[in-house]
């Protein structure tokens, strides 16, 4: 076994698990994972573990696996920029506007200004452009199978936190969900 397949099949349980905790907060509320009841719950944890450990092993993977796969023309690079630089600040703007608390499923307040006038989730849209990037630049087929589910997780969560939203800011939540698209 190689250690390119170690971080594969270690970074698929992860997402494996990451992604098994956000359908039973979709399916089953009551037994929600994300987002977490607390800072510091089991639930906080098993998010942040399961998140931050399958995001070094897709980069590890990348690292490892660089250049392996069928992307072989220059414009990769030019694509993977492109992706890249819109991605990282556009994320980063929007966790900087929404705070690392109300990030990390904590409580906060409902944001709707700067990016979040536009988008209701410029972090997951930020995020996916972010690691698309990287999955076109890696050109690594351990990497494009981590980083798609990676972006499948981002896309599926808003559906996720949308209930919880409405249940703790209600009628402000309808009306913003009403005026502002849920991705762009």
């Amino acid at each position: 076994m190689t250690i390119e397949f170690a971080f594969f099949g270690i970074a698929l349980v992860l997402e494996f698990l990451l992604g098994g905790g956000l359908i039973v907060s979709l399916i089953l509320p009551k037994y929600r994972i994300w987002p977490p009841p607390k800072k510091g719950s089991w639930q906080y944890w098993y998010i942040h573990f399961s998140t931050e450990s399958s995001i070094f092993c897709f980069l590890a993977l990348g690292i490892l696996e660089w250049n392996t796969w069928f992307l072989t023309h220059w414009l990769r690079f030019v694509f993977a920029s492109i992706l890249i630089l819109v991605g990282a600040p556009f994320f980063l703007w929007a966790l900087r506007t929404l705070t690392i608390a109300t990030s990390l499923g904590l409580k906060g307040k409902l944001v709707t200004y700067g990016l979040y006038r536009y988008s209701r989730n410029p972090q997951y849209v930020g995020a996916i452009l972010f690691f698309s990037g990287l999955i076109i630049l890696f050109n690594s087929f351990y990497a494009f199978i981590i980083g798609t589910i990676g972006n499948i997780w981002f896309l599926l969560t808003p559906f996720i936190e949308e209930p919880w939203l409405r249940e703790q800011f209600k009628k402000e939540y309808i009306d913003y969900s009403k005026k502002v698209p849920r991705f762009i």
